[in-house]
């Protein structure tokens, strides 16, 4: 699996791009990536302080946290990553602008996180500021989950998923329904079987497109079964 390193930025490093990094490095802990995921700020507000307080309640209300303490873009920080994520248009032109008075070379790297909205759609981002309400943190931190979950399917990487210890009915079930996959693929087809076990057991074409009932429980997932999986989360 690729190893990757992802920078999100925002202007103070407060509020967008904490709240970004935040809610990515959960969803690698849930899709077993592990990727280094950072973020920094194009100015000096808050260097040294922890991300905004609106910013860390809606974390919490989450699950989530965030211990950082701001810091600011570097130029070392565009030969490092693989990826600088600006959370906005603006941050994203001031992102380029500074390069260019760096003489920084590579800059095919740095994107928008909004370029990764559902269907390919771009989307705007709420850009938060300490003067924003708790409601835009709570609409913004939507916005930034469901484009890192697109940015994750870009990647076209094998999402691991790890189920929870289930109970002898259901591995029991899951025997059966290995067993009768097993039988279809060798000599039986869908008629001969009775009509009890049609009704229990799913057909044939419904056992191939639902792969994450056999094929993919507790390994890397296909493609569809990943997609569907990191919807959920």
């Amino acid at each position: 699996m690729t190893f990757k390193k992802l920078l999100f930025v925002c202007m103070g490093n407060s509020c967008n791009s904490p709240m970004a990094e935040a809610i990515m490095q959960n969803l690698m802990v849930k899709t077993s990536l592990y990727w280094e995921i950072d973020s920094a700020a194009l100015r000096t507000w808050n260097i040294g302080r922890k991300p905004h307080k609106r910013c860390l309640r809606v974390l919490r209300e989450h699950g989530l946290r965030s211990d950082r303490f701001c810091r600011l873009l570097t130029v070392n920080d565009f030969d490092y990553f693989d990826y600088i994520i600006a959370m906005n248009e603006h941050v994203h032109k001031e992102l380029m602008l500074w390069a260019k008075v760096n003489h920084v070379q590579k800059t095919s790297h740095v994107i928008m996180i909004g370029s990764y909205g559902n269907n390919g759609e771009t989307v705007s981002v709420i850009d938060l500021s300490p003067i924003r309400k708790l409601k835009a943190f709570r609409s913004a931190y939507y916005q930034i989950k469901d484009c890192c979950k697109q940015l994750i399917l870009s990647q076209q990487v094998r999402i691991v998923r790890y189920d929870l210890p289930s109970t002898e009915e259901e591995d029991e079930r899951k025997y059966e329904m290995m067993n009768l996959a097993n039988s279809l693929e060798s000599s039986q087809s869908v008629d001969d079987l009775s009509v009890n076990s049609a009704k229990q057991y799913p057909s044939k074409s419904s056992l191939r497109t639902s792969c994450s009932l056999i094929n993919c429980h507790k390994t890397k997932l296909c493609d569809n079964c990943g997609q569907n999986f990191l919807a959920t989360l």
